[in-house]
């Protein structure tokens, strides 16, 4: 007999028409992996760049996405460039309980909270897979995953609150560890109001660097409370702002007409880390300011397996603080989309993952 659970599957690449709400098999544990109860998970943009096809080279955009074979995985629109297969279940940020366990899993995990390190990695950088685009992920009542990415969590958090972390944080830690951020740098954050954005500001003062946080209207307190040791508005930001600071490293997760404005702000020998583009990937560069200031500029995406460790330590020390702007039943998938897409907000958009009746959308 075949076990059905509630999910979000993708069909395809395009609108919010491509999300359905439906029942699918409940999935089986292979011999080394685990079967979770999704107790909540967060909605990144990495979801809404896999169901556009923001990952293709942009003069294939269009083309995706009027193709006709939406079936077909091989072409450019996901972030590997080898294709996304339909259908396909998202959601990076996993937390939950292991029901059930595949062979070679040792039993201490059954009926353990847990939380989810979305890379799944190989030898080759160029083999990792992300749990949500090559695989799927936490959309849906039930999931599997491998037991070398499953940490159980010693938390009073709740799993909506714990589901606000794994996918930003692991990011913004990829950064500052790239970055190799210390307590000598003076780092400035573009995008400082969204999900990797206050991670950064966090993160980076349990580092104990300086920080200066750029944030949209309406958001400056939000960052002071998170620390930040200056906070400057977007739309009023200006080259002199920042040119009374030693910025060392500049943290963009922003792209777009504040590439340049990060370049310029950066003190010789400074360090440029991106790990997104979410204004705009296309970007100009003066190559002078690269070579005469001797900068470095570093693209933080895959990441290894200590990055998440470290995050797992600060949620157990309580040194991170969960910032959920709003919360969605999963069935309300598309309305969570819309208002992430907003970025009316400061902190996580998360969707409580529990049995409910299909409805159709």
């Amino acid at each position: 007999m075949t076990h059905l659970m509630n999910a979000v599957i993708l069909t395809g690449f395009g609108g919010p028409e491509k999300l359905v709400y439906t029942q699918v098999p409940k999935p089986t544990p292979k011999p080394g992996e685990v079967l979770i109860k999704v107790g909540a998970c967060s909605v990144n943009n990495t979801d809404i760049n896999t169901r556009t096809g923001w990952y293709a080279a942009e003069d294939n955009f269009q083309a995706i996405l009027q193709d006709n074979t939406e079936n077909d995985p091989n072409h450019s629109a996901c972030w590997t460039q080898h294709g996304t297969q339909f259908p396909r279940i998202q959601g990076a940020d996993i937390v939950g309980k292991v029901i059930e366990i595949g062979e070679n899993v040792d039993s201490k995990f059954i009926q353990q909270r847990v939380i989810v390190d979305s890379w799944i990695r190989s030898e080759s950088p160029n083999n990792y897979q992300y749990i949500g685009s090559e695989l799927d992920g936490g959309f849906a009542e039930y999931t599997v995953v491998p037991i070398t990415n499953v940490y159980p969590i010693n938390s009073s958090l709740s799993d909506i609150e714990l589901a606000t972390f794994p996918c930003s944080y692991s990011t913004a830690e990829n950064m500052l560890t790239k970055g190799k951020i210390t307590a000598e740098d003076t780092v400035v954050i573009i995008g400082a109001s969204g999900g990797v954005g206050s991670a950064l500001i966090q993160l980076s003062k349990i580092r104990g660097a300086k920080v200066i946080a750029i944030v949209g209207a309406n958001k400056e307190a939000f960052a002071k409370d998170l620390d930040a040791d200056y906070v400057y508005r977007r739309d009023n930001l200006l080259e002199s702002n920042l040119a009374q600071h030693k910025i060392t490293v500049a943290l963009d997760v922003v792209g777009g007409d504040y590439f340049n404005l990060m370049i310029k702000s950066l003190e010789p020998r400074g360090r440029y880390v991106s790990c997104g583009a979410i204004r705009n990937p296309m970007v100009s560069l003066d190559l002078r300011d690269l070579i005469y200031k001797d900068l470095e500029m570093i693209g933080a995406t895959r990441l290894e397996s200590d990055v998440f460790q470290r995050l797992v330590r600060y949620l157990e020390a309580d040194l991170l603080k969960p910032l959920v702007a709003q919360v969605f039943q999963l069935s309300k998938i598309k309305e969570a989309q819309q208002f992430f897409q907003s970025k009316g907000f400061f902190g996580k958009v998360v969707l409580n993952i529990e049995e409910q009746n299909i409805t159709k959308n």
